[in-house]
């Protein structure tokens, strides 16, 4: 969802890392410069959700109420909102029983904050940093939840680097992260994400040249970012992943879709 404010200092750069999910490395440019996140962190609450449903803490089919109000992890802070720009019209009204599998679908196909905030409370975020720290994605956090502006004065914020959004990416595609049913539903939520940068190039199902793929966007005012993989999904599948701050969004756009088709045809 699109976020209020800016994340944008500095001069305009563009990081990326191409490589293939087993670990080599094709290509990369400041691959461990220092980002905000944005959404493309909601990767890693997909694989705690993943894992909680793995050890069966966690079911598809169990009752989530949707809201759009959460508690700050800030003492004190009381209750918030999710910010007016980014409110998702399209979870129902608050107070609706819906199905856990529904709100991760909505957190990852159309990047949903109220449906991660929710997520981020059934799993915790301690879960959602051991994540990344499983992937190897060292550098990367997972601060607070979404809106939380009171946890983001504090300096709660979500931090990652292309590198790490590459190793996290080719940690879930290879199941190192998750069992194979969870990896093949996580590989198949993204596939379907709405937002289509790295990949738009990418035939869909059906089309001539079709392959799998997948991936997860992210974006504030001046911040652009997005993680794909492309291929059969394993160590030979392709993994992209491209940030950006300081371009406005036709710019930043039209660099994601170029370098995602670039990387594949070179692949």
């Amino acid at each position: 969802m699109v976020s209020t404010g800016t994340h944008s200092d500095g001069v305009p750069v563009v990081a990326y890392r191409v490589a293939r999910a087993s670990g080599e490395v094709l290509a990369a440019r400041q691959d461990d410069l220092d980002f905000y996140a944005a959404s493309t962190v909601k990767l890693a609450v997909l694989v705690a959700a993943a894992r909680a449903l793995d050890a069966g803490t966690a079911s598809l089919d169990e009752t989530c109420v949707a809201t759009r109000t959460f508690t700050s992890q800030v003492p004190g802070a009381g209750e918030y909102t999710i910010e007016p720009d980014d409110v998702d019209e399209g979870l129902p009204p608050d107070g609706t029983p819906m199905p856990l599998g529904d709100v991760v679908d909505r957190m990852v196909t159309v990047s949903s904050n109220e449906a991660t905030n929710m997520v981020a409370e059934r799993v915790g975020i301690p879960a959602v940093n051991q994540v990344l720290a499983d992937a190897g994605a060292t550098r990367s956090t997972f601060g607070r939840k979404y809106s939380d502006l009171a946890a983001e004065k504090a300096g709660a914020s979500h931090r990652t680097t292309a590198a790490d959004l590459c190793l996290l990416m080719s940690a879930l595609v290879t199941g190192a992260l998750a069992g194979p049913e969870r990896t093949a539903w996580m590989c198949e939520l993204l596939g379907r994400q709405t937002d289509r940068q790295l990949t738009a190039a990418v035939p869909r199902r059906g089309e001539p040249g079709a392959v799998p793929f997948g991936s997860k966007s992210g974006w504030v005012d001046g911040i652009r970012h997005d993680v794909a993989f492309v291929g059969e999904p394993g160590p030979d599948a392709l993994v992209i992943a491209v940030c950006t701050r300081g371009y406005d969004e036709q710019a930043a756009e039209e660099t994601l879709k170029a370098l995602g088709a670039l990387a594949v045809a070179l692949a």
